[in-house]
């Protein structure tokens, strides 16, 4: 096998095949810990005693998960990667433990917290590793792997999950990641050992300061503000307004300039896909106990439509992958908007067939309608992100699109959350929330004329 000499490391393998197989086995865990925690959630509420906090059992996992992802590349650069895979792991762990053995809800919710920390910093892992530890003609290769390492769980996570659940606990959910988590965190970790980057000093050093404590106080700012949601007194209308307006100024040094306001090419982009986001995984996050709670469903009920969810989503990225190839990036604008409307009219349909204005069976090909257009609209929409920047802005991009999808779906379940804990009858909540994933869904589609190449 060739050989890669970066500056200040040593001669290693073109491909190292132990490496390869950690980091796609740590990629899969995580991801299926992912799927699987929004089809068990109403089990561990209901067990716990934990509805008022059910919103940030999702919000604490996606805010700290965003922090977690910028703290990882810093540590990369800083104290290698190594160091940064052994944080992410042992934080990962520990949140998969604290979680499986939770006494109450607010236990839960932490380790969902630890969790977040540790899959953000694993998510941005596998950038940074392929970057340095891998020829420019292996690295296609690993991308895909690791793209694919996202495809099972999301295709059958939420009914194995669901299964579980309802066999034996949700708890062993949990506790069953674990063993596969110390199998393949030393395939992982040990060929890291040697170091091929030296410390960012300088500019580098100060910029990576700078989005460290921007990821921080953005972070922080979202959940202030969900907290304020959930809460109906003084403190929590303080603690809203002091987070919108944390939100407001963190995302300045995060994102480009106008992205609230829909200014350019690339800043519209990420704004619908981060609307995107908030309508459907919003309406995910909330979806399995509104079937459990209004129309009867079991959890493995839920699962298999979420499971659904998932292989529509992978169809609807194949047929956009297919359209690129046959009609070019012309027919972007197109593709996204027929995905957004596939996606709106899904996300309408399900609510109405979840809250009882529709039979029941209209849920199931309605929230595959949705998850296929998000697959059409949502990869198109990073298609077209990713030719409004410049090449040299690629890296902050990968970290743009990242953010603005953790961002908005951590709001949109604390907002999905705070309604659950305050309204009541829980009809009133649904409606009211998904009401609000849909108005999302909605500006993304009518956002969509926004999007012109510059």
């Amino acid at each position: 096998m060739s050989g890669t000499l970066l500056p200040g490391s040593v001669p290693l393998p073109a491909a190292p095949r132990m490496l390869s197989l950690g980091l796609v086995l740590v990629v899969l865990i995580v991801a299926f810990e992912s799927m699987a925690v929004s089809t068990v959630l109403p089990r561990v509420a209901e067990q716990l005693s934990g509805l008022a906090l059910y919103g940030w059992a999702s919000s604490a996992f996606l805010l700290s998960s965003l922090f977690g992802a910028v703290l990882g590349g810093v540590l990369a650069d800083r104290r290698g990667l190594a160091f940064g895979a052994v944080l992410a792991l042992l934080l990962f762990a520990a949140g998969l433990l604290v979680g499986a053995a939770a006494p109450t809800m607010l236990v839960f919710v932490l380790a969902r917290l630890l969790q977040g920390l540790g899959a953000g910093g694993l998510a941005a892992l596998p950038w940074a590793v392929i970057s340095t530890r891998y020829p420019p003609q292996a690295r296609a290769r690993m991308l895909a792997a690791i793209s694919s390492a996202w495809l099972l769980p999301a295709l059958i996570g939420p009914l194995i999950a669901s299964v579980m659940a309802d066999t034996w606990s949700w708890r062993v959910v949990f506790w069953g990641l674990v063993p596969l988590l110390a199998i393949s965190a030393p395939l992982c970790v040990l060929p890291l050992r040697v170091r091929v980057r030296q410390p960012s000093e300088g500019k580098a050093a100060r910029g990576g300061r700078l989005m460290l404590w921007a990821a921080l106080a953005l972070s922080v700012s979202a959940g202030a503000l969900v907290e304020g949601l959930r809460r109906a007194d003084a403190l929590g209308l303080g603690l809203g307004a002091a987070g919108l307006i944390g939100v407001a100024l963190s995302t300045r040094a995060l994102f480009p300039t106008g992205m609230w306001r829909f200014a350019g090419a690339l800043p519209s982009a990420l704004m619908v896909r981060g609307l995107a986001a908030f309508a459907l995984m919003g309406t995910s996050s909330f979806l399995p106990l509104a079937l459990n709670e209004l129309r009867g469903l079991s959890l493995t009920g839920a699962g298999i439509i979420l499971s659904l969810g998932g292989v529509s989503w992978t169809l609807g990225s194949w047929i956009q992958a297919r359209i690129e190839d046959a009609r070019g990036e012309a027919s972007r604008p197109l593709r996204i908007r027929v995905g957004m409307g596939g996606a709106a009219a899904g996300v309408a349909l399900t609510a109405l067939g979840v809250l009882g204005f529709l039979p029941l069976w209209v849920i199931y090909p309605s929230w595959v309608l949705a998850c296929l257009g998000m697959g059409v609209g949502y990869t198109s929409t990073s298609l077209f992100a990713m030719s409004s920047a410049r090449p040299e802005e690629a890296g902050q991009l990968s970290g743009q699109l990242a953010n603005i999808e953790s961002l908005m779906v951590a709001l949109a379940a604390g907002i999905g959350g705070a309604l659950i804990a305050r309204v009541r009858p829980l009809d009133g909540a649904f409606t009211l929330a998904f009401a609000i994933t849909l108005l999302g869904a909605m500006i993304a589609l009518a956002a969509v004329g926004r999007l012109r190449r510059p």
